[in-house]
């Protein structure tokens, strides 16, 4: 074993993902009180915990960067093929304690955006521009297109179909790339220039920018994992036995679409309803 897969298999426990993730929590909540404008200076003091969780993070870790940003790159050369299979069948430890902490940040995020709606008798407050929902739809066929896609790749890698594998990851990265365009490139732009939509319009567009732009983050972040793993799958470096990488970022896909469909359903469609009534 090289020096660098030696370094790839040694994990220490971290309490590090944990502590990120509640203080992302907690910078959601500042974000929410400023944007309320309730208390500037708790508001702002939640924001400051965040970075400095983010700051002594990278204090702690920076001197271990080297030695990762070298294990990584030796991976996407096809230098480094790990002596042990990756483990599968399961949600391992690091998975789980990520997905813990994304749970963690969407449900404060739900939580908050329930408790300002319950505050108002009708949702969201008059005045609020009328939201289409077309492409939200698409968006949502999209994204079941792509789940559909990235279990086609995890069905192929347990019958060692590389060649499927590879097709699989791409169409669901190509999937989240179209989300984000829709997103970003057409729909937002016309809320904000021709709608006169903008995170000042209201608490309901605060909401709507901060859970959007946090779920859009996370497809993003998808998006380049998936490209990591089409490039691994490239150089044919998952097999039957070994595809822990794979696994692990499907399980990630799906949690981003289960996200996607309780924001259409609450934020677009739960503000038609209210419109459908006036």
């Amino acid at each position: 074993m090289t020096a660098v897969e030696h370094e790839e298999h040694h994990h220490e426990g971290s309490v590090w993902p944990a502590v990120i993730g509640v203080s992302t929590v907690i910078l959601v909540a500042g974000l929410i009180i400023l944007l309320k404008n309730v208390n500037f200076a708790l508001g702002a003091g939640l924001v400051f915990v965040f970075i400095a969780v983010i700051t002594a993070f990278v204090a702690k870790e920076v001197k271990s960067w080297p030695k990762v940003i070298e294990s990584f790159f030796a991976r996407l050369k096809g230098t480094a093929i790990p002596a042990e299979p990756e483990k599968v069948g399961g949600v391992g430890f690091p998975t789980a304690v990520f997905l813990f902490t994304e749970v963690a940040l969407f449900a404060a995020g739900f939580s908050s955006y329930f408790v300002i709606r319950l505050s108002f008798p009708v949702w969201p407050p008059p005045g609020t521009p009328h939201l289409d929902d077309f492409i939200p739809r698409l968006q949502t066929f999209m994204l079941l297109f792509s789940s559909l896609a990235i279990e086609y790749a995890v069905y192929s890698v347990k019958r060692d179909r590389l060649g499927a594998v590879l097709g699989g990851v791409v169409a669901t990265a190509l999937f989240g790339l179209g989300f984000l365009v829709l997103k970003l490139g057409v729909e937002w732009p016309h809320l904000l220039f021709d709608v006169g939509f903008t995170p000042s319009t209201g608490i309901y567009a605060s909401m709507f920018y901060i859970l959007l732009g946090a779920h859009g983050a996370h497809v993003l972040g998808g998006v380049l994992a998936l490209g990591v793993v089409a490039w691994r799958a490239k150089l044919r470096q998952f097999s039957s036995t070994s595809y822990g990488l794979l696994e692990s970022v499907s399980i990630y896909w799906h949690f981003v679409h289960l996200v996607w469909l309780l924001l259409f359903a609450f934020i677009y469609e739960g503000a038609l309803t209210w419109a459908a009534h006036v």
